[in-house]
């Protein structure tokens, strides 16, 4: 048996976005601007978390969960579902079955609440798809027409064509080719009315298998051809391996073995490389089926022992079955008939509960109620209409025996209540009237006063606010002397006591992450006392050493404070870098806060100076200490409001260890990525917890 390599048709929610063609980073930004419409926002983290879904799903899971209870507290049902169905998307790819029917079907409840049609139609393909994958035959057909029904309703063409599809390849599953054939050149109908490349390779690849059921072997090698070469045309690497490995299938029907070996050795290294599991199985049966036609009978065990964990691993009962198979041919071939009986019971038995007269009989009741359906349900639709009709008539003529033996003894007991609770009602209402006439003047008074108030504080923070952001470097200016970098910046209140800083200064780049005491307004005006400080270290005194600049720093910080007639101890925490790339060699000195840098996915800690900038009892000189400048090396400046933050579970601090793995498990992502997950993560901890702290990491890689 060769294992048959169709292509099911996955929905999330119609078309993946184009995410590719748009910048993370800017789309991140549009998701944490609260100022923006929910709607927008729920849009662009929807966007970010399908970008990650191939390659990671569990990011996804962290990106998807956020859309949900921002969903959830604004009360928008519906990019609720779409949450949903982007989280059953990932449990799909990591093969975790039951929790992907759990969420297809939670977006499908919302969809059927809000009654939207073509989201329903998605959800019920989304469902038979998981079905599928479990070889769960005639739940996942019942579902696809479901799925179908709706979308011909619609005239959703791409729905369609892609129903059409998922239900050839149940045919095909149950050795019904004829009728597989079927659907399958519907969908290619579609598809190419619509011009879908990507869907027409598919279609190809999938009437190849359909041909190859029906032992038809030049048809079936002509359409594999067709699709591999679009699929390559569309660069598409998880298509191309699927057609190599049906192409070398059909080579090894054909007991072509030179050109089978071929074609299946190179999908499995183009299998490898997507990281396709199931598929990966798939080839490993395939090589061992050769192996077996070779009379390689060793081999055969050891591919088809391979093919089997697989396949038992991520669920494949079809992989399984076929695995048992070539197993027990392969055993028979070395003569360890024990083995081999033992794997042909196996077979037999996992045979038995995918494919029965049970289940069949279920496919071929679940196809002709489709076809009936919809001329039952016009006579029903008859039949309640005039048994409506008759019902609404007896009813009419009941109710006006009943109204008019009450209408006579009732109305003049009515009227007369009615007249004194009136007249009574009527004194209470004019002497309420005047009271409150009274107190809403006074609190139309009092809110005026308030709003005018109100405004004048909005007024004031948002200047302070303004100067705040002054002080702060622009992100151009940055990127311009430090290319790959990122800027993780979450203020607290409208303004905040931490703060970034850069200045360049003979071809020194200097940077820095600073905590100022407090936060809000009372921190930023320190903020822009310890920033000043920083300025007139590096051009007013000229200092480059940067112990020597916080010592300085210290000074000016202390001086400005000392003029006050009370007490002042403010000041701040830092972590002060600065790279010099013309002699490769980087500088840093730290005030409370360290040092962490990766290199090759492993994490060094310099510690700060245990004393901040400002007023301790027995200063010190800080230590300026040197590093050599290492390519592909990332330096973290950080203060302390991300380790500091409540949350989770149990409402606990965050703190520095899960920090540091965190940091060490995205190592080898894009750093504008790592601030994605870094802002992601702060968010899903902290939950409906108040922000304790500013956060502010500056990620810098060499």
């Amino acid at each position: 048996m060769i294992k048959k390599l169709i292509v099911v048709t996955l929905i999330v929610l119609g078309s993946a976005p184009n995410i590719f063609t748009q910048n993370l980073d800017s789309l991140w930004s549009v998701f944490q601007n609260k100022s923006q419409p929910d709607t927008i926002r729920l849009r662009a983290i929807y966007d970010i978390a399908w970008s990650f879904v191939e390659e990671n799903p569990d990011t996804v899971l962290i990106l998807a969960r956020q859309q949900v209870l921002l969903a959830k507290r604004t009360g928008l049902e519906s990019y609720e579902a779409k949450a949903y169905n982007v989280i059953a998307r990932s449990y799909l790819q990591k093969t975790n079955y039951p929790m992907a029917v759990e969420y297809n079907s939670k977006a499908l409840a919302l969809r059927l609440k809000l009654n939207e049609k073509k989201g329903i139609g998605s959800s019920y393909n989304n469902l038979g798809v998981v079905y599928d994958f479990q070889s769960n035959y005639p739940k996942a057909l019942e579902l696809y027409l479901k799925a179908l029904k709706i979308r011909l309703e619609l005239n959703d063409k791409r729905g369609v064509g892609e129903t059409y599809n998922n239900i050839g390849v149940v045919y095909v599953k149950q050795q019904n080719p004829e009728k597989a054939f079927e659907y399958y050149l519907k969908a290619l109908k579609i598809k190419e009315e619509l011009g879908d490349q990507h869907g027409i390779a598919n279609a190809y690849n999938n009437i190849s298998v359909a041909h190859l059921d029906m032992n038809k072997l030049k048809i079936a090698l002509e359409y594999s051809l067709k699709a591999y070469q679009e699929h390559e045309k569309l660069a598409d690497k998880d298509g191309m391996g699927v057609t190599m490995l049906n192409t070398g299938n059909i080579y090894t029907r054909m007991h072509d073995e030179k050109n089978a070996l071929v074609w299946l050795q190179k999908a499995i290294a183009m299998i490898s490389e997507t990281g396709d599991q199931n598929n990966l199985a798939n080839a490993y049966s395939s090589i061992a089926t050769l192996h077996n036609d070779k009379k390689e009978f060793t081999l055969a065990v050891k591919f088809g022992d391979m093919a089997l964990k697989k396949g038992i691993r991520v669920g494949a009962i079809d992989v399984q079955q076929i695995s048992y198979q070539v197993l027990a041919r392969a055993y028979a071939g070395l003569e360890q008939y024990k083995e081999a009986y033992r794997h042909q019971v196996i077979l037999k038995r996992l045979t038995d509960s995918i494919f029965n007269s049970e289940n069949s009989k279920q496919l071929g009741d679940l196809k002709t109620n489709f076809e009936v359906e919809k001329k039952e349900a016009e006579l029903k639709v008859k039949a309640e209409a005039e048994k409506e009709k008759l019902l609404i008539v007896a009813a009419k003529e009941k109710q006006k025996q009943q109204i008019v033996i009450g209408a006579i003894t009732g109305i003049l007991l009515i009227a007369v209540i009615f007249s004194i609770i009136l007249y009574k009602r009527f004194r209470i209402t004019n002497k309420q009237k005047t009271i409150i006439e009274v107190k809403e003047q006074e609190t139309q008074l009092q809110k005026h006063i308030i709003e005018e108030k109100q405004k004048e504080i909005i007024g004031s923070i948002s200047y302070a606010k303004r100067l705040q952001e002054a002080i702060l470097p622009p992100q151009d200016f940055v990127s311009t002397y430090l290319p790959q970098n990122f800027i993780l910046y979450k203020p607290k209140d409208l303004v905040a006591g931490d703060f970034y800083w850069m200045e360049v200064v003979d071809d020194l780049i200097y940077i820095a992450a600073a905590d100022s005491t407090g936060h809000g307004v009372p921190g930023a005006m320190v903020s822009l006392v310890c920033s000043n400080a920083l300025n007139r270290c590096v051009k007013e005194f000229a200092i480059r050493d940067t112990g020597k600049i916080l010592d300085k720093c210290r000074e000016l910080v202390l001086e400005t404070f000392e003029k006050s007639s009370t007490e002042v101890k403010d000041g701040m925490d830092i972590s002060l870098l600065c790279i010099d790339h013309k002699s490769q060699i980087a500088f840093w000195s730290g005030a409370n806060n360290p040092l962490w840098y990766l290199h090759n996915g492993e994490m060094a800690i310099i510690k700060a100076d245990k004393q901040p900038i400002g007023y301790t009892d027995n200063p010190k000189p800080f230590t300026t200490n040197r590093l050599d400048l290492k390519k592909g090396t990332t330096f973290y400046l950080f203060t302390d409001g991300f380790a500091d933050q409540f949350g989770g579970v149990h409402g606990k601090k965050f703190k520095y260890k899960p920090f540091q793995d965190l940091l060490i498990s995205s190592y080898n992502r894009p750093l504008a990525e790592q601030k994605i997950l870094l802002d992601s993560t702060f968010d899903v901890w902290k939950g409906y917890l108040e922000q304790v702290d500013d956060v502010c990491i500056i990620g810098i890689k060499i």
